[in-house]
């Protein structure tokens, strides 16, 4: 879950609003990402991963949800130049529930979340793994997934950084959003097994 995708593209264009509105969306990723680790280790992973159609009721509904919110960020308004009255605008827009609710429901609604956890745990957990150790397992998960996108919280909201990024805002969120468009209708496309 750590490579690029629509959790990255979700983290940019967050934390470009506030560093809190990063984090919360970086504690929304890793609630989904809780999800998605119980119901595997419960064995409705398996469920998901062989029924065709539930595989795609989730496969269609992130889709659309991914497709949404590229879109919402391609059509952006272009901001105004001031740079203060930019990140003011930004950071009004967005709350804590918002920017929580953007990271869980990206990470739920993502069907490959559930395979990649699916085969994951298959590698390391046999039927006599205890309890214990499966949590272990799971939480060690979540934990480097939020180390990993709270480092980039912290990095793309360095104001050196930050600065970069809204000087050239409009464009940022233009391209976030083609490439959740892009990653939406690339997840549409897609079979179970690819």
């Amino acid at each position: 879950m750590l490579s690029p995708g629509p959790q990255w593209a979700i983290t940019i264009k967050t934390s470009l609003s506030s560093r809190e509105c990063g984090f919360y969306t970086v504690l929304g990723m890793c609630t989904g990402s809780i999800a998605h680790i119980t119901y595997c280790l419960l064995g409705i992973g398996v469920i998901i991963s062989q029924s065709i159609l539930l595989f795609n009721v989730v496969k269609w509904i992130g889709a659309v949800y991914l497709i949404y919110l590229g879109l919402k960020s391609l059509f952006t308004k272009k901001q105004q130049n001031d740079f203060l009255d930019k990140i003011n605008n930004v950071s009004n827009q967005l709350t804590r529930w918002k920017s929580y609710r953007t990271g869980m429901l990206t990470s739920l609604l993502n069907p490959k979340a559930t395979l990649f956890y699916l085969s994951l745990f298959t590698q390391v957990i046999q039927p006599g793994t205890s309890i214990f150790a499966q949590l272990f397992y799971g939480f060690s998960v979540v934990e480097i997934e939020m180390i990993w996108y709270s480092l980039m919280v912290i990095f793309l909201t360095h104001n050196y950084i930050r600065k970069r990024f809204m000087a050239i805002s409009t464009w940022v969120e233009r391209i976030s959003g083609a490439i959740l468009v892009l990653l939406g209708i690339r997840l549409a496309i897609s079979k179970p097994n690819s």
